[in-house]
C-alpha cells in the first residue's frame, strides 16, 4: 500500500454547541470526516450521505459539500484534511462506510492531534496519517468468505454488548457451543481465547467511553457492565497498567472547535 505522497494539513474535533449545520463549502484537500457522537446527513455533489456514529466519510477538492438541515442534536467529529493522495480513487478506502472497530481509529486520531499539538515535525505528521489511513483502509474492506462464519459472528456479538457484564461461559451458552471449542477458534484466529478477547473489547469499549465522551467515571462503568465501581478501576488498572483518568490525560493536546 503506497502511501508516500500523504501530505498532513490539519485536523481537529468538532463538538456542537445548540443548533447546527455543517457550512456549505468547497475545499482544495481531501478531507475524512468520522464520526464519534450523534446523527446527520452531508450532502456532496448533489448525493446525500447519512452520517452516524462510527461513520466515515471522504469528502473531495473542488466539490461543493454541505449540511441538508439544522439539528439540536449534539454532533462531534474529527475531522482531517490532507493532500497528495486520493485514498478512495486509488481504491484502498471505500467513500462511504461504518467503521468495525471505533475505537481504534478513535485512538489513532487522538494521537495525530496530540502530535499536532504538540509541534511534531511534518515527517511525523505524515507518517502518523499513514498509519490512521492503513487502519481506515482495513475497516473499509468487506471478507465476505469470512464474514459469516462463527469466530467472527461472536467477536462481533461481545463488541456490540460490551456494555453489559459478560462471560466466557455465557456468551459460549448464547451460541450453543462448547466454551473450549470456541476459545480453540478464536486462539486460532486471534491467537488468544475468549475470557481475554471478552476483556480486550470491554476495554475498547471502555477506552472509547474515556475518550469519547465527558462521562464521570462512575458512569462508564456502568455503561460497561460494572455494578461494582472498585471492580472496574482494578479490572482497568490491571489490564492497562494505569488508571482511567491517566489513560484519559494522555491524549490530552487537541485541536478542538465548536459551535
Amino acid at each position: 500500500m503506497n502511501f508516500d505522497s500523504l501530505h498532513y494539513i490539519y485536523a481537529g474535533k468538532f463538538t456542537s454547541r445548540g443548533q447546527w449545520i455543517h457550512p456549505t463549502r468547497v475545499i482544495d484537500s481531501h478531507e475524512i470526516i468520522i464520526v464519534t457522537e450523534g446523527s446527520f446527513t452531508l450532502m456532496e455533489g448533489g448525493r446525500a450521505y447519512p452520517l452516524d456514529v462510527g461513520s466515515v466519510l471522504f469528502l473531495e477538492p473542488g466539490v461543493e459539500h454541505g449540511g441538508v438541515e439544522v439539528t439540536d442534536e449534539k454532533i462531534s467529529f474529527y475531522w482531517l484534511h490532507f493532500n497528495g493522495l486520493d485514498p478512495v480513487g486509488e481504491g484502498l478506502c471505500a467513500k462511504h462506510y461504518i467503521l468495525r472497530e471505533p475505537y481504534h481509529v478513535s485512538l489513532l486520531c487522538r494521537q495525530l492531534l496530540h502530535y499536532a499539538g504538540e509541534g511534531f515535525e511534518q515527517e511525523v505528521l505524515d507518517s502518523l496519517l499513514h498509519v490512521l489511513l492503513c487502519e481506515l483502509s482495513s475497516q473499509s474492506r468487506q471478507d465476505d468468505e469470512s464474514e459469516g462464519s462463527l469466530v467472527l459472528r461472536i467477536r462481533e456479538w461481545i463488541r456490540i454488548n460490551a456494555d453489559r457484564p459478560l462471560n466466557a461461559p455465557d456468551v459460549s451458552a448464547h451460541f450453543g457451543y462448547n466454551e473450549d471449542y470456541i476459545t480453540r477458534l478464536f486462539k486460532k484466529r486471534y491467537g488468544i481465547g475468549l475470557k481475554s478477547m471478552i476483556n480486550e473489547l470491554k476495554l475498547n469499549h471502555v477506552k472509547r467511553l474515556l475518550l469519547e465522551t465527558d462521562l464521570p467515571l462512575t458512569e462508564i462503568a456502568g455503561q460497561a457492565g460494572f455494578s461494582d465501581y472498585k471492580l472496574f478501576l482494578k479490572f482497568f488498572k490491571y489490564h492497562e497498567g494505569l488508571t482511567p483518568s491517566e489513560f484519559k490525560a494522555a491524549y490530552y493536546s487537541l485541536h478542538t472547535n465548536n459551535h
